[in-house]
């Protein structure tokens, strides 16, 4: 099958796959909503949801229990496309459960160095261990982000990660998360390579913005919370971005502080990360987030014969499912609907 006829099978799919995610009316009617057992009893009445929830009690289920229901689906989904794929573009498409299994892996690593609320951890993973790269049993055993990285000898992480091993407490949550990271992207780079040239120019330039971003996000953590040198810094950035070179990277990273750093993204078309008095990280995350939404957006409505449908839906897919997982957070803590607009990706 030459590409162009895979890509229009591929396309067709995904078109009705889209047909299935939330509008507007879910959003606002889930808004409304008072519990999580409301939340999941609408995902099962209304949504496309309700066939993985056909044979659960809404009534039983709380946060925990549509946050991993939603993840298994999206595992679901992306099996089901990999599937039309063979050769080098499935090893790439499989390179995308990296990114999720390294949620999974941040999770448990949040939980060992701040929640430590040990209690049902294996359950909430869904990705970890998917292609038994890791021992899920060895991981949940770790006690300290030293255990974590220890019980990952032998995977394709622990090379990278051997290095934090230095006793160095207070920062190894934040270069854990930055090296696992950089890790994604550099295994995503090298499966990139093996794509014809079209479907490589299109990953960079959905994917390019969002590696700026990133840099951008991680200097300013590295600079305001962690007081990390600028060469430190400078290591655990991304290249393939679209705006900034080598040396404009290189140039951030060495601003003498924060502020002078933030001054000179003000400067660039990445500005609107930063606002006044509003510069905290859930805030940066989303407006990151929301800049991709509509990139991907309008990637979706131009139904190319390449791979950026595939990529919009995977993405826009996960968008969707965040965004329930903060509702649903939102209520648990009672806030208002309003208010939780402000946490989401979509705009409502």
């Amino acid at each position: 099958m030459d590409q162009n006829t895979m890509y229009a099978a591929v396309n067709t799919k995904i078109a009705s796959m889209f047909g299935k995610l939330l509008d507007d009316e879910d959003y606002r009617n889930l808004l409304s909503l008072k519990n999580s057992q409301e939340i999941a009893q609408y995902l099962k009445v209304n949504t496309y949801y309700g066939e993985f929830l056909k044979d659960k009690d809404p009534l039983k289920m709380h946060r925990g229990d549509i946050e991993r229901l939603l993840k298994e689906s999206l595992v679901v989904y992306m099996d089901k496309l990999i599937n039309y794929f063979h050769g080098e573009y499935r090893s790439f498409l499989k390179s995308f459960y990296m990114k999720y299994e390294i949620y999974d892996l941040k999770r448990v690593a949040r939980i060992i160095h701040i929640d430590k609320d040990f209690d049902n951890i294996k359950e909430s993973l869904v990705f970890a261990g998917k292609y038994k790269y890791i021992d899920i049993d060895r991981i949940i055993k770790a006690k300290s982000i030293m255990e974590l990285i220890q019980a990952l000898e032998g995977t394709y992480y622990y090379p990278y990660l051997k290095n934090l091993i230095d006793g160095n407490t207070k920062e190894n949550l934040y270069r854990l998360e930055m090296t696992l990271d950089k890790i994604y992207f550099i295994v995503l780079g090298e499966k990139l390579k093996k794509l014809n040239k079209k479907d490589q120019r299109v990953f960079i330039n959905l994917y390019g913005n969002y590696i700026d971003m990133l840099n951008i996000q991680w200097i300013y953590r590295g600079k305001e919370y962690y007081s990390l040198s600028s060469e430190e810094i400078f290591n655990y950035t991304v290249d393939r971005g679209n705006r900034f070179n080598y040396k404009s990277i290189k140039e951030f990273c060495y601003a003498k502080d924060v502020g002078e750093f933030i001054e000179k993204i003000r400067n660039t078309s990445y500005g609107f990360m930063f606002k006044e008095n509003k510069n905290e990280d859930i805030f940066m995350e989303r407006r990151m987030n929301r800049f991709m939404y509509f990139k991907l957006k309008g990637a979706k409505q131009k139904l190319n014969l390449d791979i950026s449908m595939l990529l919009a839906y995977l993405e826009l897919k996960e968008f969707e499912i965040r965004d329930i997982i903060t509702i649903t957070e939102g209520v648990r803590y009672k806030l208002d609907g309003e208010e939780i607009k402000k946490y989401l990706i979509k705009a409502i």
